[in-house]
């Protein structure tokens, strides 16, 4: 589909959506291959995006309207901006001679990796919510590693490297379409 080699072949699930949910959660590296290889799941990682997205939307339940969009947006927005940034890093800025993904490898694997994110519904709860916030960021960033790792064939170092200037580049990307949309994520009045 955007180069980067061979197209994965369809594949049927091996598991329900359910089951690749908890183990994308898991840290099952089985699951993330699966969705690697299943061109059919794109919709399904769509989805726990969306979900994880909404479940943010709803721990933050006692913050402003406003920025509960404006997040919710920039979240779905920078997940396909990420997923493209990764791929791009992953296969042109630090390539490996093995490598044969496409864009929708890596945009499902990714969006699989949002499933602990799920948990971020728990934010609005008093001194649990700090904690839920804490949790789920360090586990986000191992599943998002597993996730680069089964896409990109990729050593823990390289998808660790990967993941990096990714972070940075989708940082910066965010930022500049931030500006250009006149969009203030400051929410100290």
């Amino acid at each position: 589909m955007f180069g980067g080699g061979q197209m994965a072949q369809p594949v049927g699930p091996t598991r329900s959506f359910s089951d690749r949910l908890i183990g994308a959660a898991r840290l099952d590296r089985s699951v993330y291959e699966e969705v690697e290889r299943d061109t059919t799941a794109t919709q399904q990682a769509i989805l726990v995006v969306v979900a994880a997205v909404v479940a943010s939307a709803i721990g933050a339940i006692f913050t402003d309207i406003g920025t509960v969009i404006a997040s919710a947006l920039i979240a779905i927005v920078g997940f396909v901006v990420s997923a493209a940034i990764i791929y791009i890093v992953g296969t042109r800025i630090i390539p490996s001679d093995h490598v044969e993904a496409d864009f929708g490898q890596v945009l499902r694997t990714l969006g699989f990796a949002y499933a602990p994110n799920l948990l971020l519904v728990l934010a609005f709860i008093p001194v649990i919510g700090l904690l839920v916030y804490l949790v789920v960021f360090v586990w986000s960033i191992v599943t998002r590693i597993i996730a680069i790792q089964s896409a990109l064939e990729a050593s823990v170092g390289r998808a660790v490297a990967i993941a990096i200037i990714a972070g940075i580049l989708s940082a910066i990307v965010q930022g500049i379409l931030l500006s250009i949309f006149g969009v203030d994520i400051n929410t100290t009045d």
